[in-house]
């Protein structure tokens, strides 16, 4: 049946769900103990654990426009199979770091592979499929990334828990060394003659808007890209510390507090996007989940702390359709590359400040001040998708076929 609807959009949408499945169990198997091996294993501060977190993410920032770019001009195949590739190793090395300054060099490394590659998969998702079945074929993608991200966590925490904390690196190395030969299968998706008709009916009316949503987008991305990662690099070693709890109950924190949280609401997501006012479904989403993000913090039980992620991560990721077909909608299809890695990059910007500033909240103001600018962040966000237009209103669906 899951095959049935994945072949409704197509074989370069059945591999690249593939993908997502398979990359976001292997990087999810040290999600849950990566920053606990920094400060632990590596002997690292908060605040320099917020600043390898910042290292990566800035990284992979800087490469995510010109990826974007290149890959609208040449192609997205190449770039895609080289960014796949590279992100093969750190992992690895991860497993040999004995102190900080081992890490640095492979955390960057997998910072300038994921700029290369993120940009262009959810790029080639708008290649793939028509105005109809994109917010649903975004959807479905989506949840081939969130079945890894939700098997991953538990799987590697418990294998922390049993062999130790280097061996989930191990074990990524080895499934993301998988990932590799399925890019390779993609076929080159970006169109070489646009539908110039299709496309110049409607550049007059996307151009004059064109900059503005765009930067909507970008100040979006960045306020939930800091919310994001102002608490992220700290949940785990939260959780930890408060409730003394092993590494298999982290993963199954994020396993079921992200990644069954943001599978459930994938399709409800996609149907709403198709049948409301676009702007609107995001206003709730995000300021509905802002409240969630600073009750984690005041979780009373272990129980309460699942509760309190599914609700916020779940209601946070109803929007993600919206968010993303709107964003194509009001982008010429010949800029989709350039748009996503835009994307990618300020939502990485936002994410940059948050994992720098979180350690230090946490050691010179409070172990609970990055969960409330956490919470202020995401409520923040909710304002911007007011100003945007909804462009379906008024007829601006790109013809992708």
């Amino acid at each position: 049946m899951l095959l049935n609807r994945f072949a409704i959009y197509g074989r370069e949408i059945l591999i690249l769900s593939a993908i997502f499945l398979v990359n976001s169990l292997a990087i999810d198997l040290i999600t849950p103990i990566w920053p606990i091996f920094i400060t632990d294993s590596l002997g690292a501060s908060m605040t320099e654990l917020g600043l390898v977190f910042s290292i990566s993410n800035a990284v992979a920032a800087v490469i995510q426009i010109p990826s974007g770019l290149l890959s609208d001009k040449y192609g997205r195949r190449r770039l895609h199979a080289l960014g796949t590739l590279l992100a093969v190793f750190p992992p690895l090395m991860y497993s040999s770091a004995r102190n900080l300054n081992d890490l640095v060099p492979w955390v960057m490394l997998s910072g300038f592979a994921t700029g290369l590659y993120i940009p262009i998969r959810w790029a080639i998702v708008a290649d793939a499929s028509s105005s109809k079945t994109m917010a649903s074929a975004y959807s479905w993608t989506n949840i081939s990334w969130l079945l890894g991200s939700t098997a991953g966590p538990f799987i590697g925490g418990v294998i922390a828990d049993i062999y130790g904390i280097r061996i989930p690196f191990i074990a990524c190395f080895a499934l993301r060394f998988t990932v590799f030969p399925l890019v390779l299968l993609l076929r080159e998706t970006k169109r070489k003659t646009q539908a110039k008709t299709d496309e110049s009916a409607v550049a007059a009316s996307v151009s004059g808007s064109y900059a503005t949503a765009m930067m909507l987008f970008a100040l979006i991305n960045i306020f939930q890209g800091f919310g994001l990662g102002v608490a992220g690099p700290v949940i785990p070693v939260f959780v930890v510390s408060t409730f003394s709890v092993d590494f298999a109950f982290v993963g199954i924190l994020y396993s079921i507090g992200f990644g069954v949280a943001s599978i459930v609401v994938q399709l409800p997501g996609g149907r709403c996007s198709d049948r409301f006012d676009r702007r609107l479904v995001m206003f709730v989403s995000f300021l509905a989940s802002a409240p969630f993000f600073l009750l984690f913090a005041y979780a009373r039980s272990p129980v309460e702390l699942i509760l309190f992620m599914f609700v916020s991560n779940a209601v946070l990721n109803l929007s993600w359709s919206a968010f993303q077909t709107l964003m194509m909608d009001a982008t010429p299809s010949s800029k989709w590359g350039f748009i996503n890695g835009i994307s990618a990059t300020t939502f990485w910007a936002g994410q940059i400040a948050g994992n720098a500033v979180s350690g230090i909240l946490w050691d010179n103001v409070g172990a609970l001040v990055p969960f409330y600018a956490s919470s202020l962040a995401i409520g923040l966000s909710a304002i911007l998708p007011l100003l945007l237009k909804e462009t379906r209103a008024k007829g601006l669906h790109i013809s992708t076929r």
